[in-house]
């Protein structure tokens, strides 16, 4: 474009008629090449034949090159050029030049590519919408000025008979593509990665508009879609992936995420599908669409539920047996000292040897009940749970002991495995075995930061600061030293930790601290923001 218009400039400001013809010639040098590389930035910009403007791209610059040649060469031959002459009928002397026979058969080959380019933009400015149908209308505009400006000096109309405004009018195609590029960002999302990219993808790549209709797709999604880009490309997204995959007028503004099955051939698949809003400017143009296969990652994990089923059934058995045993172990117990003399029951040693035994009977029974317990973890999915409906649920096993609860109703839930409430049970039953006197537990919550931090007080002796890290270990305490270390486990399976930041005698204080995203706030029915039992 700016060869042209250089040489242009030239020929009119000379005066001399060899001058003139010299450098209406090397115009050409940039006129050739125009129509050739707007239709490969078209099909590139588009998708439209890509990989045709890619493979024949060498044999698409022939004929240019054939009439740069030529028109260096016309004073020997006349082919492009027949005659030229000088026309002082207006102020100043122009250039006429009369056209020879190749220069038809190349303004026809230039009109094809150039028509072929606009057409491109055309299908994606009617199908598209913003910002993709803007950045093709902006295009067909910049191209359409010096094209239509080009027919109407060839075609001898009005003032343009002499004086071609072509050069001149490129000019105002710069400035039409200068303000597209800073006002609506053309050329900024053209997909220069996308065969390598987008195209290469394993996940299905989907682009719609505010209408839900499909205005980008790549391989992996039409395969999953069983059509091919032409039968997509303007169609609704329900209409091409059917009614079980109805989830875009369903999805909450922002991001948003479902898992899916659709069924491909005789096989059921199964995927996650990721949306996410397009904005530009703050509005919202359009939605991203992700599929992403997971068919053998849910294989797997069907094998190892089944196999987790299968231990977990063992398990059962097993502990069942054992269980009996351990009554049966302790069924003797009682009968050997219910049939020992006096004297001897009462002697030092056998009482001695049969509380031994009995605390192994019981230790045995902890033992074993403990790993039902533990088995279960992380069997279940974890699920949004109330604190307040959980606190209240396990704090009623304690009704009739002495114990006043102070439960706070702030409607939190937390993203916790189905035992949580085994947890808190466990807290509360460690408050009561090793708090000595306590008469008083308050959980209560408070935002730290992106978390949640829960707080179960008691008013009993605490922990001694040595003990404060140990008492979550296995095997540590007073009795079995299972119930800190359970807790321990069910929180820690959706990432929450727990530690105790007591004062020793003034009770201890037990922190659940719940990690952004794990815990949300759900307004309650009541008023009341404290709820008090006495149990």
């Amino acid at each position: 474009m700016a060869l042209w218009s250089v040489n242009y400039a030239f020929e009119i400001g000379f005066m001399d008629i060899e001058y003139k013809y010299l450098f209406a010639r090397l115009e050409y040098i940039g006129i050739a090449f125009i129509p050739v590389a707007w239709f490969l930035f078209a099909a590139e910009y588009s998708g439209i034949a890509r990989q045709f403007a890619r493979k024949y791209e060498k044999v698409l610059y022939l004929v240019p090159t054939i009439a740069i040649l030529l028109m260096l060469t016309n004073n020997i031959h006349g082919l492009h050029f027949g005659a030229y002459y000088l026309d002082y009928s207006e102020d100043f002397p122009l250039l006429i030049l009369e056209h020879g026979p190749f220069f038809w058969i190349f303004y026809l080959y230039s009109f094809i590519l150039l028509m072929l380019g606009f057409l491109f933009f055309f299908k994606q400015f009617v199908h598209l919408t913003a910002p993709y149908g803007t950045h093709a209308g902006i295009a067909l505009t910049g191209a359409s000025v010096p094209t239509f400006v080009n027919i109407l000096h060839l075609a001898d109309i009005g003032p343009f008979e002499f004086l071609d405004p072509t050069p001149f009018s490129l000019g105002i195609s710069g400035l039409i593509l200068y303000w597209g590029t800073i006002k609506h960002e053309f050329l900024n999302i053209i997909p220069v990665a996308r065969e390598n990219v987008i195209e290469s993808m394993k996940d299905g790549y989907i682009v719609v508009d505010i209408s839900n209709s499909i205005i980008d797709i790549n391989k992996a999604a039409l395969e999953l879609a069983g059509k091919a880009r032409k039968e997509v490309i303007g169609k609704n997204f329900d209409d091409i992936f059917g009614e079980e995959v109805d989830i875009l007028g369903s999805a909450p503004e922002g991001n948003f995420d479902r898992e899916i099955s659709l069924k491909s051939g005789s096989e059921l698949k199964f995927f996650t599908i990721s949306i996410s809003p397009l904005i530009t400017r703050d509005d919202v143009e359009g939605k991203l669409v992700m599929i992403h296969d997971i068919t053998e990652k849910y294989r797997y994990q069907e094998a190892l539920k089944q196999a987790n089923m299968k231990i977990n059934l063992m398990s059962n058995i097993t502990r069942h047996d054992i269980l009996n045993q351990v009554n049966v172990l302790s069924g003797y117990s009682l009968l050997i000292s219910e049939k020992l003399p006096p004297d001897v029951r009462e002697d030092p040693r056998i009482s001695k040897y049969l509380r031994n035994l009995n605390k192994g009977i019981d230790t045995i029974h902890s033992q074993i009940i403990f790993t039902k317990d533990y088995q279960e973890l992380g069997i279940i999915s974890p699920t949004w749970q109330t604190l307040y409906s959980i606190v209240k649920e396990a704090a009623f096993a304690f009704s009739g002991q002495g114990i006043k609860f102070s439960i706070e109703n702030k409607g939190l839930e937390i993203y916790a495995d189905p035992l949580l409430i085994k947890a808190f049970y466990n807290l509360f039953d460690n408050a009561r075995s090793h708090g000595e006197h306590v008469s008083e537990i308050n959980v209560s919550s408070h935002v730290a930061g992106e978390s949640v931090v829960i707080e179960v007080k008691d008013n009993g002796i605490g922990v001694s600061p040595a003990m404060k890290e140990l008492i979550f270990e296995k095997s540590v305490g007073k009795n079995t030293g299972l119930g800190l270390f359970l807790v321990k486990g069910i929180l820690s399976i959706t990432g929450m930790e727990i530690i105790e930041t007591g004062v020793e005698r003034e009770g201890s204080k037990f922190e659940i601290k719940v990690p952004p995203g794990n815990w949300r706030i759900v307004p309650v029915e009541s008023k009341a923001d404290h709820i008090e039992k006495e149990n």
